[in-house]
C-alpha cells in the first residue's frame, strides 16, 4: 500500500507476575483519508502520563524491525502492556470484557474457546503467548501477527487527518470495534480494506484510541492508541533581530492553541564557540553571543518533546561597547572664565573601532546639562585626539564633563552604541569677584565705628577676604566685621571696602560716616536747652489750642451750610456691549481722547463721605507708603490683635468685590521694611494662594515695594511667626513666577503653597504699550485661581493705580465672556467706592479699554505646548467643508499695519536704489542707521542705536540701509532683519556688521556674482575688502541642509579683529516652503546653542548682547517666518506655551512683509507641531532641550504717548476673499471686518 515505515508500535502483553518497559515507535502511512465517515462512539478517557518509558534490555524478537504484538490471555495483569506514540506513553493493553481482568465494561463480552495456555520465550527474550488447541477446535489467527501502522498527519484548516493500517487480520475490519476519547471522526478506507481513516483531529489534542479484535486467538483483546496531534509544522516562520551579546527569536506559530506543549531548542556555533539554549517561548533573547561575530544557528521547534521543525539561520552580531577614551583632562583657558575645555585621546582597544563621542556637561549637583545632553564631537580620522569646550556662563563653576565614545548601530537607524562614559570635574578660570553686600557702618560710641557687610552674591574665586581702607590704614579680616575706635569727635570718615577672592579684587565699595560729639561735654548745655525749649513750646502750644478751639466751631457752621456730595458729579455712562466695543472705543479716543478724559475726571478721587479713621491714627501712620493713599475703615483688611500692641489689627490694604464675586481681590500697597510682617500675616489669615505684583522693588533710583520674599540662594525668610521657604522662580521676559512654602510655628495647621506672580514690564512712567502683556499675565493668575482660594492679593507700590488696572481688566473680561457688555466706568466708580484714587491716572482708564477691544477682536490664541498637535488638527477643520477652517479665519484677524509708521528715509530718491523692493522698506522708529563718523567709539556703538520719527539729526548723520531692529523673546532689539546686500550697498551691509558687533549671521537664500539672484554674494574665496572692511573667509563646514563659514573681519581703521559665524540655508525657494524643516530646526538650535543670552543680573537690568543678523533677498518673506520661530521656541521652552498669532501680529508692526501669506502661517504652526508632538495628551518628544536661558525684560524710561486706536477694513490681494467663519474657537466671535488696520497717532 505504499507504507514508508518511519515509527513502530510496540504493544506487549505480559503473562502474571511479569514486568517488561517497552518503548515503542509509530509507522507512519500516507494513505489518503476517505471523504465520509461515522462517528466513534467516545470512551471514558483514562489516565495518561507523558514520562517517557525506558525500553527493556531483552531485546525483541523480530528479525525485520516489524513490531511484535503480543496477546495475553484472560489470566494475564491487564496493567503491564505499555505502548507509546509521539512522545506520550499509552495505557497498557487490556482484555476485552468478560475476561479476568475487568467486569464493568459495557462492551459486549464475546465467547472465545478456553484451554490451557503455556508461555514460551523466543530467541531474542521476548515473551510470547502459545495457546493449546484441543482436538476438534478450530484454530483462530494469532494475535501475534496483527500489526498496527499510523500514517503520517495531514492538515486542512487547522484540523488534522491520519490513517492506521492494520495488518495480520483474517476477515480483514469485519471483526475490529474501534472506541475512543474525544469524540472520533472515524471511516474505512475506499482503497484497502484493512486501514481506517481518522478526520477532524484537532490540534494538540491528546487522543485515547481502543481497537478491539473478537477474532484473535487465543483471546480477543484490545489495542490501544494514544495520539497527540502535533501542529501544522508548516505554519512556523523564523524571524530575528540581532543585537551585540544576544539575539532575539521570534517564532510565528499562526493560530497556536494554548493546550499545545511546544518548546524551542537554538544551538548556536562559530570558531571556537558554540552553545544551545532551551526555552518555552516562542519569542525570546538567546544570550551568549559575542559582539561583532557570525554563527550559525539551529531553530527547533518541539512539540511534546518531539521535533517537529528545524530551520538554519545565519546571524551577525551588532558591534560592541566601545573602550573608554584614555586621558581626558581639564585644558586651562586663559583668557576666558566663562567655559571650560578638556581634551581626551582615543580608546585603548582601537580594533573595535568608533564613530564618534558624545559629550555632556553637568552642574555639581548633577543637574540639566549645560549642553545639549549627547551632543555629538565627530571623530577626525587623521587625528587620535579630541575637545571640546563647554559654556558655563559663571567663573570659579566646578562642573562635571562627561566623554564617551559610540558605534552606529549596524541595525538601528541613528542608534548609536556607547561605551562607559569617563567623568572627570573642570571648573572655570576665577575672576573679578561681586561687590560686597549691605555694608552697614555704625557708631558704637561717639568715636568708635563698626562697619559690616553681606558676602557678595559670586565670590568667582577659592578663598573669601574683607580689605578696610580706613583713614590711611588697612584692615584685613576673614569675615566683614571691623571695629574702629578712638577716632576724633565730629569728624567723617571715608573708607573703601573691597572684598578678595584669593586672584581677584572687586570693585571698592565707598563710603563714609561721621562721629559724634562728646556726650559728656553736651550734657550741661543740653539740659539748659531743653529747660528754654520746653518753656517756649508750652506757650506755643497753647496759643495754638486756642486758635483751633475758636476756627473749629466757624468750620462746623460752614459744614452745615455747604454740605458736599461727591456723587453730583459722576456723569451717567451707559455700559457697552462686546458688538459695539471698537466702534465706542474708537468715537471716545477722538479729539485726543476727550471724552475718555471728560469720564474719568469725572470720578471722584477720594469719596469724603467714607470715614478714613483708622489708617490716621498716629500709630499706624508709619506703616502707610502715601499719606493722602489710606484705606477706608469700612473694608480695610483687619488683622488680628496682638496683646499689647496698639494698631496691630492695621495694614494698608481693602476688600474689593469682584464682577460677581463679594471680597474676590485684596489691594494693598507694596509692604515696606516695616510691614513685611504685617503682609504676610494677612496672607496667613485670609488664607490667600495667590499674589499679583505688578511692580519691581526698584524703579527708576527709587523704591517702590521692600522685597519680601527670598532668594533662591537664601532659600528661607522668617517674618515674625511666619516662615517663608522659595520652592522654585521661573523667569520669563515679563514676568517671573515663584512658589512659595508658608507655614505659622503659633499654628500646627500644614504648610501652605503661595503662588507669586510679578509683572516687570511695566514702565516706570506710562503704561505697557501692548495690553497683550496683561491679558496674558491674567491667564497666567486664572490657570492657579481654585474654588478654595481666598481673596487674591494685589498690590503695585501704592497698592491703587496699577493694581486698579489689572483688578478692572480681569473683572470686565468676566462680564465680557458671561455677560457680551462691559461697564468700565461704573466698574471704576465702584472700585474708588472701595479704595481712593483706583485707577490712578487717564492712561490707565483708557488701557483698560484697549486690553478689552484687543481682547474682543482677536481672543485667547494662546496654546500649551502638549495640547499643541490636537489643537492644530482642529484649527485646520473646515465645517461645513466649503468655509474657511479656523485656521484660515485667524489668519485673517491679523493687522497688516500698512504704513503705520513713517518710512521717509528709505523712500528718499536717493535711497530708492538701495531697496530690492518698494514694499519692504523699514520703519523709522527701530530702523538700523550706519554712523558715517570714523571716529565713532566702539564702546558706546551699541548704545546709539536707537532712531525716532522725529530725529532729523540722527538721519542726517548716518547712512541708510534697508535693515530694521527687530525685538527678541528675551530681549528687544536681538534681531536685526535685514535685505540681501546689493552691488551697491555691500561696504554699507559690513559696515553695519561691523558697527553693530555682529557675531552671526543667518542667511536663508543663495547667491550669484551676476546680481540676477536672490542676494548679492558678500565674501569670496580669498580675502575682500569692502571699503574699510576686510573679510576672510577662515572655515567653511557644510551639513546635508546648511554651511556654516567663518569669518574673520577687520576695520582698516582699528586693530580689532572680530570672528563672525555664517550660517546658510540653502533649502528654501522663495516660491515654496521648505518640504522637511528639520535642518531649518538644526540650525536654529545650534544658533541657540553657539550664542545663548546672558542671565540678569539683577532685577530688570540686560546684559548688553550681540543682535544676530538674518536676511534673505529682501528682508522679509524668509526672515519673517525664521524670526517668528525663533521667537516662538524659545517661548515653548520658557513658557511651555505659545500664541503664534500674536507673535506674528508684532511682528508685523516691526517690519513690512513678515508673514504675509497664510501657507507661511500654518508653516510656523506646523513646524511647531512637529518639533513637539503629543501622544495622548503628553509630550512625545524625550529630547533635553538646550539650556534654559533666563532673562528678565524691562522696558525703559519711556514718556507716556497717547494712543489712539484706528480700526479700518483694508484688503490684501495676496489674502482670500472669503468671508470669516462666524464663529472661533479661540475667542469672541468677531463680527467686524475681515481684515483690520491698527494705527497709534
Amino acid at each position: 500500500m505504499g507504507l514508508t515505515p518511519k515509527l513502530l508500535l510496540v504493544v506487549v502483553f505480559l503473562l502474571p507476575g511479569q514486568r517488561a518497559n517497552v518503548q515503542g515507535q509509530i509507522v507512519m502511512n500516507t494513505t489518503t483519508p476517505s471523504t465520509t465517515g461515522t462517528k466513534v462512539p467516545s470512551l471514558a478517557q483514562s489516565s495518561t502520563t507523558q514520562t517517557p518509558i525506558t525500553t527493556s534490555a531483552a531485546p525483541f524478537a523480530s528479525d525485520d524491525n516489524q513490531p511484535l504484538i503480543t496477546a495475553v490471555t484472560a489470566q494475564d495483569s491487564p496493567s503491564t502492556g505499555v505502548a507509546e506514540a509521539s512522545g506520550v506513553s499509552t495505557p497498557p493493553l487490556r482484555p476485552i470484557p468478560g475476561g479476568s481482568g475487568d467486569s464493568n465494561e459495557t462492551t459486549p463480552s464475546i465467547s472465545l474457546p478456553t484451554g490451557p495456555t503455556s508461555s514460551t520465550t523466543g530467541q531474542n527474550g521476548t515473551t510470547q503467548a502459545a495457546e493449546s488447541t484441543t482436538a476438534g477446535t478450530t484454530t483462530s489467527p494469532k494475535c501475534s501477527d496483527i500489526k498496527v501502522v499510523s500514517g503520517d498527519y495531514t492538515y486542512i484548516d487547522n484540523m488534522a487527518t491520519r490513517t492506521l493500517e492494520l495488518s495480520g487480520l483474517n476477515n480483514g475490519l469485519d471483526n475490529i470495534k474501534i472506541t475512543g476519547t474525544p469524540e472520533l471522526n472515524v471511516t474505512k478506507s475506499s482503497m484497502s480494506n484493512t486501514s481506517y481513516i481518522f478526520e477532524n483531529l484537532r490540534i494538540c489534542e491528546i487522543y485515547n484510541i481502543s481497537l478491539t479484535d473478537f477474532q484473535c486467538s487465543p483471546q480477543h483483546y484490545i489495542i490501544p492508541q494514544i495520539w497527540n496531534v502535533p501542529p501544522d509544522p508548516n505554519i512556523f516562520t523564523l524571524n530575528k533581530t540581532e543585537n551585540s551579546t544576544f539575539v532575539t527569536f521570534m517564532w510565528d506559530i499562526g493560530n497556536d492553541d494554548e493546550n499545545c506543549n511546544l518548546s524551542y531548542k537554538y544551538m548556536c556555533r562559530n570558531e571556537g564557540h558554540s552553545f544551545n539554549w532551551d526555552t518555552p517561548l516562542s519569542q525570546d533573547e538567546v544570550k551568549g553571543f559575542n559582539p561583532n561575530s557570525t554563527y550559525s544557528c539551529d531553530a527547533t521547534v518541539l512539540h511534546a518533546n518531539e521535533i517537529i521543525k528545524t530551520m538554519k539561520e545565519n546571524v551577525l552580531t551588532d558591534f560592541g561597547m566601545p573602550d573608554d577614551v584614555m586621558g581626558l583632562r581639564c585644558i586651562p583657558r586663559a583668557s576666558d572664565d566663562q567655559m571650560i575645555a578638556f581634551e581626551w585621546s582615543y580608546p585603548k582597544n582601537s580594533s573595535r573601532g568608533i564613530d564618534g563621542y558624545i559629550v555632556e556637561c553637568r552642574d555639581k549637583k548633577g543637574g540639566a546639562s549645560r549642553n545639549i545632553p549627547g551632543e555629538v564631537v565627530p571623530l577626525l580620522e587623521e587625528r587620535n585626539t579630541a575637545n571640546f569646550s563647554c559654556y558655563i556662563g559663571e567663573a570659579y563653576t566646578e562642573d562635571t564633563v562627561s566623554v564617551q565614545a559610540f558605534k552606529m548601530s549596524r541595525y538601528k537607524n541613528d542608534s548609536r552604541i556607547g561605551g562607559s562614559p569617563v567623568l572627570l570635574k573642570c571648573r572655570t578660570n576665577s575672576s573679578r569677584p561681586d561687590l560686597v553686600r549691605n555694608v552697614k557702618p555704625f557708631l558704637e560710641t561717639s568715636n568708635k565705628v563698626k562697619i559690616t557687610c553681606n558676602q557678595p552674591n559670586k565670590i568667582k574665586g577659592p578663598k573669601t577676604e574683607y580689605i578696610l581702607h580706613f583713614d590711611g590704614k588697612s584692615y584685613n579680616k576673614g569675615k566683614c566685621d571691623f571695629h574702629i575706635k578712638d577716632l576724633s569727635y565730629l569728624r567723617e570718615y571715608s573708607y573703601e571696602l573691597i572684598f578678595s577672592n584669593g586672584d581677584f579684587r572687586s570693585n571698592p565699595y565707598r563710603g563714609s560716616i561721621t562721629t559724634k560729639y562728646n556726650e559728656k561735654a553736651l550734657i550741661g548745655f543740653l539740659a539748659f536747652l531743653i529747660i528754654v525749649t520746653s518753656i517756649a513750646l508750652i506757650i506755643v502750644l497753647f496759643k495754638i489750642y486756642k486758635l483751633q478751639k475758636r476756627s473749629s466751631s466757624d468750620s462746623d457752621e460752614l459744614c452745615e451750610l455747604v454740605p458736599r456730595d461727591d456723587e453730583k458729579q459722576l456723569l451717567s455712562v451707559e455700559p457697552i456691549s462686546g458688538d459695539h466695543l471698537l466702534e465706542t472705543h474708537r468715537r471716545k479716543m477722538a479729539d485726543e481722547a476727550r471724552l475718555f478724559l471728560a469720564e474719568f475726571q469725572s470720578i471722584p478721587r477720594v469719596f469724603s463721605k467714607l470715614p478714613i479713621k483708622d489708617a490716621r491714627e498716629s500709630y499706624n501712620q508709619s506703616k502707610n507708603r502715601y499719606v493722602d493713599i489710606l484705606p477706608y475703615d469700612e473694608n480695610r483688611v483687619e488683622l488680628s490683635l496682638i496683646s499689647g500692641e496698639q494698631g496691630s489689627d492695621y495694614i494698608n490694604a481693602s476688600f474689593i468685590n469682584g464682577f460677581k464675586e463679594h471680597q474676590k481681590y485684596i489691594a494693598a500697597q507694596g509692604p515696606k521694611d516695616e510691614t513685611t510682617n504685617d503682609f504676610w500675616r494677612m496672607i496667613w489669615e485670609q488664607k490667600s494662594t495667590i499674589i499679583v505684583m505688578v511692580t519691581r522693588c526698584e524703579e527708576g533710583n527709587r523704591v517702590k515695594c521692600a522685597q519680601y520674599w527670598p532668594t533662591l540662594e537664601t532659600g528661607t525668610l522668617t517674618f515674625g511667626n511666619i516662615t517663608v521657604v522659595i520652592k522654585e522662580e521661573k523667569k520669563c521676559p515679563d514676568y517671573i513666577i515663584r512658589k512659595l512654602q508658608i507655614s505659622n510655628k503659633n499654628e500646627k495647621t500644614p504648610e501652605r503653597d503661595i503662588t507669586h506672580i510679578q509683572f516687570i514690564s511695566w514702565p516706570d512712567h506710562g503704561v505697557p504699550d501692548d495690553p497683550y502683556l496683561l491679558l496674558k499675565l491674567r491667564r497666567r493668575v486664572t490657570a492657579f485661581s481654585n474654588f478654595f482660594s481666598g481673596p487674591i492679593v494685589v498690590h503695585c507700590s501704592a497698592g491703587v493705580g496699577r493694581t486698579g488696572t489689572y483688578i478692572s481688566i480681569d473683572a470686565m473680561m468676566e462680564g465680557l465672556d458671561s455677560e457680551n457688555r462691559v461697564d468700565v466706568y461704573g466698574f471704576v466708580v465702584s472700585l474708588r467706592r472701595q479704595r481712593c484714587l483706583m485707577v490712578q491716572v487717564e492712561a490707565q482708564y483708557i488701557l483698560i479699554h484697549h486690553a478689552l477691544v484687543e481682547y474682543c477682536l482677536f481672543g485667547d490664541t494662546e496654546i500649551s505646548v502638549p495640547e499643541l498637535a490636537i489643537s492644530l488638527t482642529n484649527l485646520k477643520k473646515k465645517d461645513p467643508s466649503s468655509d474657511p477652517s479656523t485656521l484660515e479665519a485667524e489668519f485673517q484677524r491679523l493687522p497688516t499695519y500698512k504704513n503705520w509708521r513713517p518710512q521717509n528715509v528709505g523712500n528718499k530718491s536717493e535711497n530708492k536704489d538701495k531697496n530690492w523692493s518698494p514694499h519692504v522698506v523699514p520703519y523709522e522708529f527701530n530702523r538700523v542707521g550706519i554712523r558715517q563718523d570714523d571716529d565713532y567709539s566702539t564702546e558706546n556703538a551699541e548704545d546709539s542705536d536707537d532712531s525716532t520719527d522725529d530725529e532729523h539729526d540722527y538721519e542726517d548723520s548716518t547712512k541708510y540701509i534697508n535693515a530694521s531692529f527687530i525685538n527678541g523673546y528675551w530681549s528687544p532689539k536681538a534681531i536685526i532683519a535685514a535685505q540681501g546686500p546689493l552691488k551697491n550697498t555691500l561696504s554699507d551691509f559690513w559696515l553695519m556688521i561691523f558697527q553693530r558687533k555682529v557675531k552671526c549671521i543667518v542667511m536663508l537664500t543663495s547667491c550669484t556674482e551676476e546680481n540676477q539672484g536672490s542676494c548679492t554674494k558678500y565674501w569670496g574665496d580669498e580675502k575682500q575688502t569692502y571699503d574699510d572692511i576686510e573679510v576672510a573667509v577662515k572655515d567653511v563646514s557644510k551639513s546635508q541642509s546648511y554651511t556654516v563659514r567663518l569669518f574673520e573681519v577687520r576695520h582698516a581703521k582699528r586693530k580689532e579683529c572680530r570672528k563672525i559665524h555664517h550660517y546658510q540655508y540653502e533649502n528654501w525657494n522663495p516660491q515654496e516652503l521648505p518640504k522637511d524643516p528639520d535642518g531649518l530646526l538644526t540650525m536654529i538650535q545650534n544658533i541657540k546653542q553657539k550664542f545663548p543670552h546672558n542671565t540678569t543680573q539683577e532685577e530688570g537690568k540686560l546684559d548688553k548682547h550681540s543682535p544676530i543678523l538674518i536676511h534673505c533677498r529682501d528682508g522679509a518673506q524668509q526672515t519673517g517666518t525664521v524670526c517668528a520661530l525663533v521667537n516662538l521656541l524659545q517661548c515653548a521652552e520658557a513658557e511651555g506655551a505659545v500664541d503664534v498669532f500674536h507673535t506674528v501680529k508684532s511682528l508685523r508692526k516691526e517690519r513690512p512683509g513678515f508673514v504675509t501669506t497664510f501657507e507661511d502661517y500654518q508653516f510656523i504652526y506646523d513646524t511647531l507641531a512637529m518639533v513637539y508632538p503629543a501622544q495622548n495628551g503628553q509630550l512625545k518628544k524625550n529630547s533635553t532641550q538646550a539650556d534654559h536661558v533666563e532673562v528678565v525684560s524691562e522696558t525703559g524710561m519711556e514718556q507716556q504717548k497717547r494712543a489712539s486706536l484706528n480700526l479700518e477694513p483694508t484688503q490684501d490681494n495676496g489674502h482670500p476673499e472669503d468671508k470669516e467663519s462666524a464663529t472661533s474657537a479661540n475667542g469672541p466671535v468677531d463680527t467686524g471686518p475681515k481684515e483690520i488696520e491698527l494705527k497709534i497717532e
